[in-house]
């Protein structure tokens, strides 16, 4: 991505998620301020009562009938303020507590569709992009798993219903592919001679797919009788390596291990067809739905992100090509595809809305006029 698209991503979509997770911590914050003040308030009306029942108890030791019976008339009136007391404390946390979880909870979810915003445009330079599909109840699952420089790597669900390849399972014949691998010899009907013996790769299903710079690996089942078919390309059409395999009940074939089978694959039809599919992974792979997972050097739930770690992890990452670009904003020099929105105004309205100390750290960063 270029480094005028990736910043505005950075802040635009990163830093909301980080405002959102910041409050939401807040709020999570005042949930447990509000926990301990009710437990110091039941606290209080605990000792304050028992303060009044001993006052009572004394009364009880009087001679006097009248002062003993309005001392049990007390008791009686102190217990039920007592719990009418607690009751109202403990309903007013309870609400307290239900709406800073709520709240709490939705900022949360706004954080996290936020930073699936920002690393479904993949605005990090990319070390590995893996997308890869698997057949499961006649439906594919499409996934994407990307690492990126500074340790980041996450997995995205991808729109396989979305794809007009993927949306249904697949067969080779369908894109036009007629490929024949030889997996055995057998015996010709007239003559001693042996012919190589075929099975149609283009009608068998794809089950599994996966590749990864121009590479892929895919598995092909043929219902109704186990046999499988096993494809492997080194990513380059012209003279990259194919591996092929094959078994079913009886036996198994490493075909390209075989020098009498190899004169009889149509290498070039393969290499065809898998480019093809490389071709359409490559094009599911934009198409994200979910963030799975998310790893910075380490693997944490979704709902234990350090949103202000990734952030700061991003800066040191893109930070030369934002410090180099603002540089250039700030002397007056246009912007490459930013639509003319990328201005140093922008920019500084996004560090205010940070706040506090993170706003001047990233404006550090960043290298901004004044910071």
């Amino acid at each position: 991505m270029e480094a005028a698209a990736s910043l505005k991503q950075t802040l635009t979509h990163l830093i909301d998620a980080v405002r959102f997770a910041d409050h939401a911590k807040q709020l999570e914050e005042s949930a447990r301020s509000t926990e301990g003040d009710l437990e110091t308030a039941l606290s209080k009306l605990e000792a304050r009562t028992e303060e009044l029942t001993n006052i009572l108890a004394s009364m009880k030791e009087e001679s006097e009938s009248v002062l003993k019976g309005l001392s049990k008339q007390l008791e009686g009136f102190l217990v039920t303020a007592k719990d009418q007391a607690k009751s109202k404390l403990q309903r007013k946390a309870t609400q307290e507590l239900e709406d800073f979880r709520s709240i709490a909870s939705s900022e949360r979810d706004k954080a996290l569709k936020s930073l699936e915003a920002y690393f479904g445009s993949d605005p990090l330079p990319v070390i590995e992009n893996i997308v890869e599909v698997k057949l499961s109840e006649e439906l594919y699952e499409g996934r994407s798993r990307c690492e990126c420089e500074g340790g980041i790597r996450y997995d995205f669900r991808l729109a396989a219903q979305n794809s007009k390849l993927f949306h249904e399972p697949l067969t080779l014949s369908e894109l036009g592919h007629e490929i024949k691998v030889p997996v055995r010899f057998a015996k010709a009907l007239l003559g001693k001679s042996r012919v190589p013996g075929f099975e149609r790769l283009d009608q068998y299903v794809l089950a599994a797919a996966e590749s990864s710079g121009g590479r892929l690996r895919a598995s092909f089942e043929k219902s109704g009788n186990g046999s499988k078919m096993k494809v492997v390309t080194s990513g380059n059409q012209d003279d990259g390596f194919v591996g092929l395999e094959y078994s079913d009940h009886i036996q198994a074939v490493n075909v390209m291990n075989d020098p009498s089978l190899v004169a009889y694959v149509d290498l070039d039809a393969i290499k065809k067809a898998a480019a093809e599919l490389v071709g359409e992974l490559a094009d599911l792979s934009k198409k994200k739905v979910a963030l799975l997972r998310f790893s910075l050097n380490e693997e944490a739930s979704l709902d234990d992100l350090n949103f202000r770690e990734i952030l700061q992890t991003v800066l040191t990452v893109m930070g030369p090509s934002y410090r180099a670009l603002i540089k250039k904003i700030t002397a007056g020099a246009p912007t490459p595809n930013s639509n003319g929105d990328l201005t140093l105004d922008f920019i500084q309205e996004r560090m205010k809305a940070l706040g506090g100390e993170l706003s001047k750290s990233v404006s550090q960063s960043l290298g901004l006029p004044g910071s």
